[in-house]
């Protein structure tokens, strides 16, 4: 189990849901934020992380899904991530501010993506260091 993926399951359980695609695609935003340094505003979660996640995500006949499929299940995974978060009242140790709702399941992957790469939350990062947005 990868560290995100044992981030991910600290906060849904152990769930019956496949949590890799999630997984994939935060391993792949911190890719583009934090190695290859694009700031997260110019970062299109449609364009540059779903379809790299497809080609990672595999059936048991080792056959990719459709770039469509997986967008869906990561979204469905991010909710299903934002609902543990709220009703555990993990909010503020996972993202670092009590926010009401997400504006969308996007804002989940970069907010692990923050979580799992620097190991804080995502508004305490951005308050210690603005310039990781630009």
């Amino acid at each position: 189990m990868t560290k995100t993926e044992a981030v991910i399951r600290s906060i849904i359980g152990a769930a019956g849901a496949d949590i890799r695609p999630l997984a994939y695609a935060v391993d792949i935003a911190i890719d583009l934020m934090f190695v290859q340094k694009i700031p997260m505003d110019d970062i299109r979660v449609t364009d540059d992380v779903y379809p790299e996640t497809a080609k990672l995500v595999k059936n048991r006949y080792g056959i990719s899904p459709s770039v469509k499929t997986v967008s869906r299940r990561i979204e469905r995974l991010a909710n299903l991530c934002w609902d543990a978060l709220v009703a555990r009242d993990l909010v503020l140790e996972y993202i670092g501010s009590q926010l009401n709702d997400i504006r969308a399941p996007r804002d989940i992957i970069f907010y692990l993506a923050f979580y799992v790469h620097l190991g804080v939350p995502f508004f305490k990062a951005v308050d210690q260091h603005p310039a990781l947005l630009f």
